[in-house]
């Protein structure tokens, strides 16, 4: 075990230490994002919080809204991904910043709003007046926050953000290193999160093995703290001793270790508008393009055991499972999300449930699952349905098999009837 590495909660500063600071805060400055966000929580701007998923943006968030002075029940998250449609986002946003006085409102994600509530928004916000109302009213007083997934510059060129959106949060934006670049914070988040684990499914873990510390640090944590959090719950599920290893982290080889360059300190929106993107920046996957990777590696993975898996069922049951924790166990959330209906939700769970130990206890298919938690967190709510989506996926892996699997055998991994499998087969092709 490495030394010197604490899990204590601490706060932001000095001064807010009597009230134990932020929940989950671990002695880690995001390179510097928190003392910018204590800064600019003094100022009467709009605030940009920028990140990959996962990197901890809303904590961020939680200490703009803390050091701001407001009362600690006063934050507000919105979250765009959630609105079904154009008129849906304008009545809530509009309803919130007509009550905003002395709150501190997170917009996560409003970049997949549709452009004409970006706008509506923006001129808000831009003219400091309640759109809507007559007589004309001044907004609330209330500190207004954005979490975005890439640059500003990056969202308006992929044609998801307004430029005027974006120019309203543009002034001082903050950006969260992913956490592969925080490599001093990552033990002591993975230690924090155990400690959280272990309280919450009443468990006890002593930590985590002397190669499972080197392996989280080399990992490069695509989807960041969350998959963190995600791995070690999977780890907890399979663990057979006190101590976690990488293989119950399903961190399985060894990669390694990269020195980073110094990194610049990021640039202002109108410094970095003015240049073009450049062609040497590292590509990150999506959520989506990872899961369709592990689908490939569970299918091969059950061609090499000779033992078929009802994965079909499994992505399913996934997928319904992290509907419903994003809706916060709301049925027609869940059912609205998943382009169903609620009596359906009502039906299948107790078939999900009959399958959870099984499903749970397969090593390989670990990563799936933390990445059909992953998708769906992040996803919009306007999307293609995701249980075709993803099974369409798992279907064309299956159909690679062709030469070395039966129709039946590939119909069983699908969780279908022959017919019913040659049908999805033909459709997809069409």
């Amino acid at each position: 075990m490495l030394p010197n590495r604490s899990n204590n909660a601490a706060s932001v500063n000095p001064s807010s230490s009597a009230e134990g600071g932020i929940e989950g805060y671990v002695l880690d400055n995001m390179e510097g994002a928190v003392d910018q966000a204590s800064f600019l929580a003094k100022l009467d701007i709009p605030i940009a919080i920028i990140g990959p998923h996962g990197t901890g943006k809303m904590y961020v968030a939680k200490i703009v809204h803390q050091e701001s002075g407001r009362a600690a029940d006063k934050i507000v998250p919105i979250d765009c991904r959630a609105f079904r449609n154009r008129d849906d986002a304008i009545r809530a946003i509009q309803r919130e910043l007509k009550n905003s006085e002395g709150k501190t409102l997170v917009f996560k994600s409003p970049h997949l709003m549709s452009a004409d509530a970006q706008l509506k928004l923006a001129r808000q916000i831009a003219s400091r007046t309640l759109a809507d109302v007559s007589p004309p009213r001044y907004l609330p007083n209330a500190k207004l926050v954005a979490l975005f997934p890439d640059t500003l510059e990056h969202l308006i060129l992929y044609g998801s953000l307004t430029e005027k959106l974006a120019s309203v949060f543009a002034g001082y934006p903050i950006h969260v290193p992913p956490i592969k670049d925080r490599k001093q914070a990552v033990l002591r988040w993975a230690d924090k999160i155990l400690g959280q684990e272990c309280e919450k499914r009443d468990k006890h873990f002593k930590g985590f093995t002397e190669d499972a510390e080197q392996a989280m640090l080399e990992h490069n944590w695509l989807g960041n703290i969350s998959e963190m959090r995600q791995r070690i719950g999977q780890a907890m599920d399979v663990a057979e001793k006190e101590w976690i290893t990488p293989v119950d982290l399903g961190i399985f080889k060894s990669k390694p270790a990269v020195e980073l360059a110094a990194k610049p300190v990021p640039e202002s929106f109108l410094e970095s508008s003015e240049k073009p993107a450049s062609s040497d920046e590292i590509y990150t996957p999506t959520a989506l393009e990872q899961l369709d990777v592990a689908l490939g590696v569970a299918v091969n993975n059950m061609l090499e055991a000779e033992k078929l898996e009802p994965l079909g069922a499994w992505l399913v049951d996934c997928i319904v499972l992290a509907a419903r924790e994003r809706f916060h166990g709301s049925l027609r959330g869940t059912a609205d999300f998943l382009h169903t209906n609620p009596r359906n939700i009502s039906r299948w769970i107790p078939q999900i449930d009959q399958r959870a130990a099984v499903r749970e206890s397969n090593v390989t298919w670990g990563e799936s699952r933390r990445l059909i938690s992953e998708w769906i967190k992040e996803t919009s709510s306007s999307v293609q349905a995701p249980l075709e989506l993803s099974q369409n996926m798992l279907l064309s892996h299956l159909e690679k098999l062709e030469g070395k699997m039966r129709v039946a055998s590939r119909a069983k991994v699908m969780d279908m009837s022959i017919p019913t499998y040659q049908k999805r087969v033909k459709n997809s092709d069409g």
